[in-house]
């Protein structure tokens, strides 16, 4: 039989009890664990109680018993490898489940009940249903339904999976937002969720508010990857916006990235950035190694895959960075603006400018890409198209030059190189 999974889901605000029957409520007093020398309310990360899943109705069939604990386990290997919560661990969440209420007190500030249900039908099926609690003020602020058809599920699970990760870590973001914006109290968690907002323009003044973000994060909790991470990410583009042949950032950049690495030698996330910077500083194998060591970590992350097409680029290895971006954009249809960059610069220079153009023009912020979008279209024919992205450069960098451009980035291939040259000629650069 065809398994079919359907999402329903619904954002309630009403009060809820937080563990559902009374011979099974937990008490859950206590704010979130502090960080010596931090201030404020709730000064390190979120604290997350995932409890099993519960079974109820007349009849449930066993593959989606099995299924729904092996998915219950793999959310919270995930959320505990993520470092952005503390995660009780599963064995007390199942002798919490099992105890009666008010026999242990212990502190956490969100709980997530999985549950399964039997629906009687002509064709029997399960609901998965999720509920997520904020423990300190009582309130369901997430109640989701996920259908099982019994049939060939485990194809599905990892898909399941991973619905259910994004569901939990976005209500608890929009949550800790709300909560923030109602009190004015950040925790380090906080501090990197307002970062992570900035940072989605990459324009200066973004970067550097960004930056201001993750920096008190890291000063409430020093070991907290994420945030250590994203400031590596935020100095390495604040070194292309900026255009110095100063390499001071990316070597602040690579030292960010490092400590992040030496925290959780298994977060690629660290890798990445120590890769960013090494292809900044000209070092295409050292970027290289530790694009291809973060994508064994995460083998599905299409982030890494537009990274490693971007090195490949540089590389002058365009038809395999082209096979990369191809495969990142089918995982990530509604991709960030770096994914249209690199895969408009596989296309530029693949000879390829009006599928260039399409590419940078779908970026919602072209920026930094505007100098790209110039040489594309001078190349395409288009002069007075390109002229136009050069004004638009030159307002963001007046002191803009080929010559300069030429001095501070990799040239490996001194073909490719002369090709892009000349195309900024083309479109009017000096």
């Amino acid at each position: 039989m065809s398994a079919t999974v359907a999402l329903r889901e619904n954002n309630l605000q009403a009060k809820a009890s937080l563990l559902g029957p009374a011979k099974n409520r937990i008490v859950a007093p206590g704010p979130a664990r502090r960080v010596p020398g931090g201030s404020g309310a709730g000064s390190s990360v979120p604290r997350l109680l995932m409890l099993p899943p519960t079974e109820t109705g007349p009849v449930i069939d066993p593959r989606d018993c099995e299924l729904s604990r092996s998915l219950v386990e793999d959310v919270t290997l995930t959320l505990c490898r993520s470092r952005l919560y503390d995660v009780v661990a599963p064995f007390t969440a199942q002798q919490l489940l099992e105890r009666e209420a008010g026999e242990h007190s212990i502190s956490f500030d969100y709980i997530v009940r999985i549950s399964l249900v039997a629906r009687d039908t002509p064709l029997p099926f399960s609901l998965l249903r999720i509920d997520i609690g904020d423990a300190r003020s009582g309130q369901s602020i997430h109640q989701g339904e996920m259908e099982l058809r019994t049939g060939n599920l485990i194809g599905l699970h990892q898909g399941l999976s991973s619905v259910v990760v994004d569901r939990i870590c976005g209500q608890i973001a929009r949550e800790e937002l709300y909560r923030f914006r109602r009190t004015g109290a950040a925790s380090a968690y906080v501090h990197y969720l307002l970062a992570m907002r900035r940072g989605d323009r990459a324009d200066l003044p973004s970067l550097l508010l960004a930056q201001k973000s993750l920096a008190r994060s890291i000063q409430l909790a020093p070991d907290f990857v994420p945030a250590l991470s994203e400031l590596a990410r935020t100095k390495t583009l604040e070194w292309l916006e900026r255009g110095s042949a100063d390499r001071a950032l990316l070597r602040e950049a690579t030292h960010l990235a490092e400590r992040g690495h030496r925290y959780d030698p298994l977060d690629s996330s660290s890798l990445r950035e120590i890769g960013h910077a090494a292809l900044y500083q000209h070092d295409l194998a050292s970027a290289l190694e530790h694009f291809d060591a973060a994508l064994e970590l995460a083998p599905n992350h299409a982030d890494l895959l537009v990274d490693q097409a971007d090195v490949l680029t540089h590389m002058s290895r365009h038809v395999e960075a082209e096979t990369l971006i191809t495969r990142a954009l089918a995982l990530n249809p509604l991709a960030p603006d770096d994914y249209y960059w690199i895969g408009g610069a596989v296309s530029f220079f693949r000879e390829r400018y009006q599928e260039a153009i399409d590419r940078l023009t779908a970026m919602r912020s072209p920026g930094l890409a505007l100098r790209l979008l110039a040489a594309s279209a001078a190349m395409n024919g288009d002069l007075e198209e390109a002229r136009r992205y050069r004004d638009q450069v030159l307002e963001r960098d007046p002191s803009f030059t080929v010559a300069k451009w030429a001095s501070l980035y990799p040239e490996p291939n001194r073909t490719d190189t002369a090709h892009y040259l000349q195309a900024l000629r083309m479109a009017g650069f000096s």
